[in-house]
């Protein structure tokens, strides 16, 4: 008994609209948009090769609270890729970081949507496989 899996991301964000075009960006596949009471939401699946859990869901609001850090990260391959297509489809973005610890090699960088919520996109290398290199 007790919890399983991670269910739902929750953000809220001004318009779903401009919203849904950057999150499709980052690779995520849009379900649709839902009618609430009151209200609206747009799905996300976040596993690429099924229909299930975990999802993202942005809840359009006109109360976004826009952090100062990313609350929480994605995980991607080919992060040099999507930072360069990122970059020229206008996103705000920090730089690229790399990092290594004993086990894993990291590429990582964050990225703002059209409300400003950062998120940070991270690519884990096992230390025994070569990093991938930047592709022109």
């Amino acid at each position: 008994m007790g919890a399983q899996s991670l269910g739902a991301i929750f953000i809220r964000v001004t318009n779903l609209e401009n919203s849904i075009p950057f999150y499709s960006a980052l690779g995520l596949r849009f379900r649709g948009i839902e009618e609430w009471n009151p209200g609206r939401g747009a799905t996300f699946f976040l596993a690429p090769d099924h229909d299930g859990f975990p999802l993202m869901t942005l809840v359009e609001s006109d109360q976004v609270q826009v952090l100062d850090f990313p609350s929480y990260n994605l995980n991607a391959t080919h992060v040099r890729d999507m930072y360069r297509d990122l970059e020229l489809s206008g996103y705000k973005l920090k730089p690229i970081e790399e990092w290594t610890s004993p086990w894993n090699h990291h590429i990582m960088f964050d990225v703002c949507d059209p409300d400003g919520h950062m998120i940070n996109i991270i690519e884990v290398i096992p230390v025994n496989e070569k990093a991938p290199e930047f592709s022109e």
